[in-house]
């Protein structure tokens, strides 16, 4: 886990470096391009981010003017998140959120091996949040 968690932060780490752009910024970036305008609550749940980790995410995303917040005209409790024309470039040119070998590794892992894994960060995922 250890070593995983590491290549992990070593990759948001270039991405900032290079992109100015952390793994869970580029995450919600690529997940409301492919949603479209969205609710934080939304994007939380595409990405299995609590709304609160997403409000924080999001703003740094404003800040880099990458997305914008507009209130529902027909109810303005509702605000929408959506990707402005900078945000959409990155998000068409984006970089991989994953560590390079990441995606190529489950690859070739088998289905049910890949099946089984998920299963288990998901039990275990689950066991943190107690």
């Amino acid at each position: 886990m250890r070593r995983i968690a590491q290549r992990v932060e070593q990759h948001s780490k270039h991405l900032n470096t290079t992109y100015d752009i952390t793994s869970p910024q580029l995450i919600a970036l690529l997940a409301i391009a492919q949603l479209g305008p969205s609710t934080l609550k939304s994007i939380g749940l595409a990405i299995h981010l609590s709304p609160s980790t997403v409000v924080g995410i999001v703003d740094r995303l404003e800040e880099k003017k990458l997305v914008i917040r507009t209130r529902d005209a027909h109810d303005r409790r509702n605000v929408f998140v959506a990707l402005t024309a900078e945000g959409r470039l990155l998000a068409d040119d984006a970089p991989s959120a994953m560590p390079p070998g990441f995606v190529s590794a489950l690859h070739a892992m088998p289905e049910e091996d890949r099946q089984a894994l998920v299963a288990m960060l998901e039990k275990f995922a689950g066991l943190l949040e107690v």
